[in-house]
């Protein structure tokens, strides 16, 4: 009878520790989630900058930096099974991709504006909140 009450105590601890794990790691994501939200509009300020200095170049590179951001960020949703969040990213990066391999202002700034729209899309689904306290709703 002690052999068995030991072995339950025992797994409630592995239990309790694998939720203790799970709950940082969490929070982690979560945290790296939200430095990766609040890098988008310097982001994508840079890459306007640039479309209007007429530097393709600066353009391709911010504009590489954005797509990998939300390449991380469709993971995120991929790892929540949110699979209507995974598209929004992913659109996203797409749009990046196309402002990047874009070479005059007129196709950039309408990239930007893709940008732009789905990330509406998503924060009006995935955010709660109040500016400069949004929470990511799951």
């Amino acid at each position: 009878m002690r052999a068995g009450w030991d072995m339950i105590c025992h797994m409630s601890r592995i239990l309790i520790l694998f939720a203790i794990c799970a709950a940082v790691l969490s929070a982690q994501d979560d945290a790296a989630y939200t430095a990766w939200m609040k890098g988008v509009p310097p982001q994508v300020a840079a890459i306007r900058a640039a479309i209007m200095a007429n530097d393709n170049a600066k353009v391709a590179a911010e504009a590489n930096k954005l797509a990998d951001t939300f390449q991380q960020v469709a993971d995120f949703w991929a790892k929540r099974q949110k699979d209507d969040a995974v598209k929004m990213a992913q659109a996203t990066r797409d749009a990046a991709k196309e402002v990047a391999g874009a070479t005059g202002a007129d196709a950039q700034n309408a990239g930007v504006m893709k940008i732009q729209g789905t990330c509406g899309a998503c924060h009006r689904v995935y955010r709660e909140g109040t500016a400069g306290a949004y929470k990511i709703k799951s």
